[in-house]
This record gives C-alpha cells, sequence and structure tokens, in this order.
C-alpha cells in the first residue's frame, strides 16, 4: 500500500471519512449477513441523511432525493421535463461533459444550446445575460468550475433567469460540503451532487434537489415500488395488493426500489459529521489552505489560474506549467505519495478541512524542489 503523505485530491475523489466508513464496515458484517433478522438497523440511515441534507441546503425533506451521483441527478430534469421544439438551454464553455452532455441530447426534441464563453478562467455576468433571452428554458450552470476552481454568483444567475421565467439547474458537485448553498435564499430550481467529493461520503451516492412547486414538472421520471404511497405498508395486509396507489408527494418518488443500504449508511455518517463541524468552519478552513497553497505556488515561480477575486473562489486551486509538463508534475507527486489531480490540462489542488498544515506545506515544498531540479536540468 503506497504511503500517503499529503491528500489534496478532494476535487477529484474525497477521502471517505472514518464515521462513514465505520457505519459501513457495520452494515457489511454485523448487518446484512443476517438477511432480513437485522437489515431494519439500516433503514433509519435514509431519514437520517435527508435530514442533515435538508439542513444543510435550508430546504425542506420532501424536496431532497438520493440518487448514484451527480449526472443521474441532473438526467432527472433533462429527461423529466416536457420539451418544446424552439426551447433552448444556456450551458457553459469548458463545463464538466456531465452538465453538457444530458442537454445536448434535447436536440431531439429541437431544443438548442446557448454557449457562455469562458474568459480568464471563468465566467462573466454579462456573458451569461447575453445568454439568457425570452426563449430561454432552462440554464445548466456549474456551482464551482471542476479544473479552474471558479466560483459562479448563483444569486446573480438566478435573477438574470428569472427575467425571462426561465429554470435554474446546478451542478453542485465541486461546491456542495465546501461552500454554503441556502436554497431558501438563493431561488435554483434543481440541484445535483455527488456525495464521493467534498460531502466525504462514498462513491455511488449523491444528493438531488427539486423546489416543491417545480416537481410537477418532471413527468418522466423513475417511481419504482417505494415511490408509491403506502406501498410497503399495504404489501403487509392480505389482499391488499394494489396497483392504483398515488406517487409520493415529496421527490423522494424518484428514489426507485431497493437502494444501497451500505452506501447510504455511509453517507448519512458522513454528513453527520460535516453537519457537526458546520459549513462556516469548513468554508474558512478551506479558504484559509487554499490561500496558503495559492500565495506559495505564484512565490514559487507557477502561474495559478483562475480568478482573482476572492469572492469568486471555492477550494481548488490549480497552476499550469509553462514548459508543458503538468502531467510529469502530477506523475512525480504522485510517486511521492502527494495526491493531487490533472483535470483539462491544469494541476489541480484541493484541500480540505480535514487538510493538515503539514500536507501544504509538503506538497510546496515538493513543487519547489521540483522546480530547482528542472532549473538544474536546464
Amino acid at each position: 500500500m503506497m504511503v500517503v503523505r499529503a491528500y489534496l485530491d478532494h476535487a477529484g475523489l474525497g477521502r471517505v471519512r472514518a464515521a462513514a466508513v465505520t457505519a459501513m464496515h457495520t452494515a457489511l458484517h454485523d448487518v446484512l449477513p443476517h438477511g432480513s433478522a437485522e437489515v431494519g438497523r439500516l433503514f433509519g440511515a435514509r431519514a437520517a441523511a435527508r435530514l442533515s441534507a435538508a439542513r444543510l441546503l435550508e430546504c425542506t425533506p420532501d424536496e431532497v432525493a438520493f440518487v448514484q451521483n451527480t449526472s443521474a441527478g441532473l438526467h432527472l430534469v433533462a429527461d423529466g421535463l416536457r420539451w418544446r421544439h424552439g426551447d433552448r438551454v444556456v450551458v457553459f464553455d469548458r463545463d464538466f461533459p456531465a452538465n453538457v452532455r444530458p442537454w445536448q441530447r434535447l436536440d431531439r426534441y429541437g431544443v438548442e444550446l446557448d454557449w457562455v464563453p469562458m474568459r480568464h478562467g471563468g465566467y462573466e455576468l454579462d456573458d451569461i445575460a447575453a445568454a439568457i433571452g425570452p426563449a430561454t428554458r432552462l440554464v445548466a450552470v456549474s456551482q464551482v468550475h471542476f479544473a479552474t476552481g471558479c466560483r459562479i454568483d448563483l444569486d446573480a444567475v438566478c435573477a438574470l433567469a428569472a427575467q425571462f421565467g426561465a429554470l435554474v439547474c446546478v451542478d453542485a458537485v465541486q461546491g456542495l460540503g465546501v461552500l454554503p448553498l441556502s436554497v431558501a435564499s438563493t431561488p435554483v430550481d434543481f440541484l445535483a451532487a455527488g456525495g464521493h467529493k467534498w460531502l466525504g461520503g462514498p462513491p455511488g451516492t449523491g444528493i438531488f434537489y427539486c423546489r416543491a412547486n417545480r416537481l410537477a414538472l418532471l413527468e418522466s421520471v423513475p417511481t419504482g415500488w417505494f415511490g408509491f404511497q403506502g406501498a410497503p405498508e399495504l404489501m403487509k395486509q392480505p389482499g391488499h395488493l394494489r396497483y392504483d396507489l398515488p406517487v409520493r408527494a415529496g421527490v423522494n418518488r424518484v428514489e426507485g426500489g431497493m437502494y444501497d443500504l451500505v452506501g447510504m449508511a455511509g453517507l448519512a455518517a458522513a454528513l453527520a459529521e460535516l453537519e457537526s463541524v458546520g459549513m462556516s468552519a469548513v468554508t474558512a478552513r478551506v479558504r484559509t489552505l487554499a490561500d496558503r497553497i495559492r500565495i506559495g505556488l505564484a512565490d514559487i515561480g507557477y502561474p495559478v489560474v483562475g480568478p482573482a477575486d476572492e469572492c469568486r473562489r471555492a477550494g481548488i486551486v490549480s497552476f499550469s506549467d509553462p514548459n508543458g509538463l503538468g502531467g510529469r508534475i502530477v506523475d512525480r507527486l504522485v510517486a511521492e505519495g502527494i495526491h493531487v489531480s490533472y483535470p483539462d490540462g491544469l494541476v489541480r489542488v484541493s484541500a480540505h478541512i480535514w487538510t493538515t498544515d503539514s500536507e501544504v506545506e509538503t506538497f510546496l515544498a515538493n513543487m519547489a524542489s521540483q522546480l530547482l531540479d528542472s532549473g538544474r536540468r536546464a
């Protein structure tokens, strides 16, 4: 097993929190081997996770559903809305494919895309405003850009969309768990985020939010057995097997049938830990670490990419290598037990609240050493 000296890749795959690992271990070793005799011990995790997620987003539990990942949540919207020929969707240049491909597929309905250009690693509100018009049905926006770490002003985006009655769907996978987001004050309509990055949960888990008054717009959604009111209870009564039950009133109607009990146990524990820490503490700590990384890289001589304005930053710090050797930098770091990632030609560094100061210093010292070695070779 490789020794990890510094883990700085929470934007890629977060480290599953110890509490989540314990919860999943219990599910696998103490519960599921006994089948239905013990499985009831796990059912409460989903209810607990729903409450934690609702508090995190400042919404009602009925507006939260659990999905396998961000893509699954985005597809609930793309595949669930009734599209009209001539509808337009605003998307963002160089956004992650998961938040582009679902909307591209709508061309079969005669839906067209309007692209917001990327400028200097981010997006300008003037460009977003220019892309939104009377035919705009939806704005598909990422809260934080996956490569540059540029944070979008969602309040401003919602205000621009509201001028034309357009919906706003947010890919929040790079923001939820590191930045506060209250849907009570920021009126996004839909939101999806995988649990495997900043939330500290296991892969294969995710959160989907649908504003209560928008749920009726999602027509083609999976319901499954648990999607109907009273289905589990009626199964216990002889002669009451029915196929005419109404769907559940909340967005949990999309959750289908049997779900990943182990993953849900882990996600519930991870959300509970994050909630106990508090988002204000998380955001403040991550900002401190990101600033240290950003300043340290600049001092060494690496060109940092991303917004200069602090209010447009999140937890990601990315930089380019002027010699085009970013991939080699990442390979060397990983070989030294320092984990970062390399999306879209940028070296991406992402610390979380649990990252130690020594991990950051280990990374910066290694980067300084790499630059010194390359100078000697030159």
